[in-house]
C-alpha cells in the first residue's frame, strides 16, 4: 500500500536511494539487450516512490542522484560524467524535467491528502463533542422524568425547571449548529440598524451571565463616555460579544477576572475581552477561529461547546465589516480577544455614497 501522507525527515530521502539500488539492479540486469539505452528511465521508479513518499525535494534529489548514477554505470564512457553527445544530452534534461513535475504533483497530491485527513479528524471530533452534548441534557431530562414518575402526578417545579434549563441547552446546541450551517452557505442575513454599543455589550453580558456567576468570575465593564452608535444586526452583534465572554469564562479558573473594554477608535469601535485565564499556545493562536477548534479539550467538554462561537463571531463581525483577533502571552498568561467595527456614521454615509 502507498504512504497515504507526508513521511518527514530523512525518510524520503532514503526512500529515494533505496529505489535508485532497486533501479539500477533491474537496469544491470537488462544491461546486455539495452547497451546504452534507457541510461535514466528505469529511475523514474526511484524518482516516483520518493515524491510520493516526502514531496518535491526527495523527488529532486533522488533525480539527480539518478542521473550520477546513470551517466557513471549505464552510459558511455562509462566511470564518467562526461556526457557523450546530444541524444544522452536531451535524456538527461527529460529525466529531470519529468522528474521535477512528479515531484510537483505529487507534493499537491500529499497536501490535498494532508487536508483531507485533518477534515477526517476534526469531524470524528466534532461528532464526538456533538453526541457528548447531547447526551448530558437528554440523560437529565430523562432521569427528571422518570423521578417525576416514580412520585405520582406529583410535577415538583425544581425538575420542571431542571428540564427547561436542558431543553433550552439543547436548542443553543441546534441554533449553534444552524449558524454554521448558515454561514457556510451564506444564507444569514443582517437586520440592520443604528444602535448603541452600550446596548449591545449589556445584552451580551445577560447572556453570558450565569456561567461567568457560575464561576464566581469578576466581570469588569470599562465603557467610554463617548457616544458610541454602530450600525448593525443587534441580535448578531449581541451573539458576538456574548460568544467571546463565554469562551473567558469557560477558560478562565473559578474566581479568575474578565474585563470588557469598549471605546471610538478613529472610525470603528473598539471591544476587547480580557482573561487571566489559561491563557493559549502559540501553535493553538492561529487556529482558535477555526471551526470545531478548542483550547483545551477536556475543559472545553466539561463546560460544554462545540468548538465554533469563535469561528461564527468572526463570521458575524466580517459581515458587519469588522475584524476579530486574539492575543495570548502563552499558557496561563490569559488571553484577549478584540472586536473592531465601524462606528454608525461612516457605514451610513458609506452606503448613501453607494446608492
Amino acid at each position: 500500500m502507498l504512504a497515504p501522507f507526508r513521511s518527514r525527515g530523512l525518510t524520503p530521502y532514503l526512500v529515494g536511494i533505496a529505489g535508485i539500488v532497486v533501479a539500477s539492479g533491474l537496469r544491470f540486469l537488462l544491461d546486455p539487450f539495452l547497451g546504452d539505452h534507457l541510461s535514466f528511465s528505469f529511475h523514474f521508479l526511484a524518482v516516483s516512490v520518493a515524491a510520493w513518499t516526502g514531496g518535491v525535494w526527495p523527488a529532486v534529489f533522488t533525480a539527480v542522484i539518478s542521473a550520477i548514477v546513470g551517466d557513471l554505470f549505464f552510459s558511455d564512457p562509462y566511470l564518467s560524467l562526461q556526457i557523450s553527445g546530444s541524444e544522452e544530452l536531451v535524456n538527461l534534461v527529460f529525466f529531470i524535467f519529468v522528474s521535477v513535475v512528479i515531484g510537483m504533483l505529487s507534493e499537491i497530491s500529499l497536501r490535498a491528502l494532508s487536508r483531507a485527513k485533518k477534515a477526517e479528524e476534526e469531524k470524528d471530533n466534532f461528532m464526538a463533542t456533538v453526541a457528548h452534548e447531547l447526551r448530558s441534557p437528554i440523560s437529565v431530562i430523562h432521569n427528571a422524568n422518570w423521578l417525576s414518575r416514580l412520585e405520582g402526578s406529583e410535577r415538583p417545579s425544581d425538575r420542571l425547571d431542571m428540564i427547561d434549563r436542558q431543553v433550552n441547552h439543547l436548542n443553543l446546541i441546534i441554533e449553534d449548529l444552524l449558524d454554521v450551517s448558515r454561514v457556510a452557505r451564506g444564507k444569514i442575513r443582517l437586520n440592520r440598524q443604528q444602535i448603541s454599543a452600550v446596548r449591545i455589550i449589556a445584552g451580551a453580558v445577560e447572556k453570558a451571565r450565569p456561567l461567568i456567576d457560575k464561576h464566581r468570575h469578576n466581570l469588569s465593564l470599562r465603557l467610554s463616555p463617548e457616544p458610541m452608535p454602530i450600525f448593525v444586526d443587534p441580535a448578531r452583534m449581541e451573539q458576538v460579544i456574548a460568544n467571546l465572554l463565554t469562551n473567558a469564562a469557560k477558560y478562565t479558573p473559578d474566581g479568575g477576572e474578565i474585563t470588557l473594554r469598549a471605546e471610538p477608535v478613529g472610525d470603528s469601535l473598539a471591544i476587547s475581552v480580557r482573561d487571566n485565564g489559561i491563557g493559549i499556545k502559540a501553535e493553538v493562536l492561529p487556529q482558535v477561529f477555526d471551526l470545531f477548534v478548542q483550547a483545551e479539550a477536556a475543559r472545553g467538554r466539561e463546560e460544554g461547546g462545540l468548538g465554533i462561537g469563535l469561528a461564527l463571531a468572526r463570521k458575524i463581525a466580517e459581515m458587519h465589516g469588522g475584524t476579530v483577533r486574539a492575543e495570548s502571552a502563552g499558557p496561563d498568561q490569559g488571553s484577549e480577544f478584540l472586536v473592531t467595527v465601524p462606528l454608525a456614521q461612516p457605514v451610513i454615509a458609506r452606503l448613501q455614497s453607494v446608492s
